[in-house]
């Protein structure tokens, strides 16, 4: 558990930076739709190469469940990653905030879950999770400038979604060992949908053959890590 919670500890970390990259003049202007689809990637990959195979077959209604319920949330609260210039139709406020807090807790529920079944896989999540919130925490900072709060509420923000991923992973260990299966179905169908249908539709907004690569890059880095480990 201990391994767990300093992998969603390093999460928390990546919302953090990337919620300062947005106050930096320089850094601010950095094409953040790259990283992005080198994240939707590898969500997409991570979910198909270790999480679902995880979880017995017949536990499709959890994976389902996952992918659904993070649709449900992200269309409620209107935040998804975007560029400092792109973050358009999007609504700040306590509905929001708790909608961050949910994503982040169920982040930290794959962590923790993965690293039940396998310390490998623990590490892969968190490191697909770190990826993705690198432009989360960016996203955050933009909208809540955009929508004139100050740094203490843009703080206050960044804390939330930095803070319950940890609390995710700490409440994994709640779960009895017969459940840990069904969670890594909730959580691949999470996966899943951030990655296929958040992520990649914001790295295409623009045609890009750099976006295509990077996407095929982190979809494939999956695999080869799994090889590097010696299989999960």
């Amino acid at each position: 558990m201990l391994g767990a919670l300093a992998y969603a500890g390093a999460t928390s970390v990546a919302t953090i930076l990337g919620g300062l990259l947005p106050l930096h003049p320089r850094l601010r202007e950095i094409e953040l739709r790259y990283l992005v689809a080198f994240a939707s990637g590898f969500l997409v990959s991570i979910a198909f190469f270790n999480m679902i195979p995880a979880m017995e077959p017949e536990r499709a209604i959890p994976l389902a469940l996952g992918f659904f319920s993070i649709y449900f949330i992200e269309k409620l609260v209107m935040i998804h990653a975007c560029g400092e210039r792109e973050c358009e139709g999007h609504t700040v406020g306590w509905v929001a905030m708790i909608g961050v807090a949910v994503e982040s807790l169920i982040d930290g529920l794959a962590i923790g879950t993965g690293y039940a079944v396998a310390p490998p896989l623990g590490a892969l999540i968190a490191l697909a999770i770190i990826v993705h919130e690198l432009p989360r925490g960016f996203t955050t900072t933009v909208i809540m400038r955009q929508s004139k709060y100050g740094a203490r509420a843009i703080a206050a923000a960044l804390a939330i979604d930095a803070g319950f991923t940890p609390l995710g992973a700490l409440a994994s260990g709640l779960f009895p060992a017969g459940l840990m299966k069904p969670l890594m179905g909730f959580t691949a169908g999470a996966f899943l949908y951030v990655g296929a249908s958040d992520l990649l539709p914001e790295a295409h907004r623009r045609f890009n053959l750099q976006v295509v690569l990077l996407v095929l890059a982190g979809a494939g880095l999956v695999p080869l890590l799994d090889f590097v480990l010696g299989g999960l």
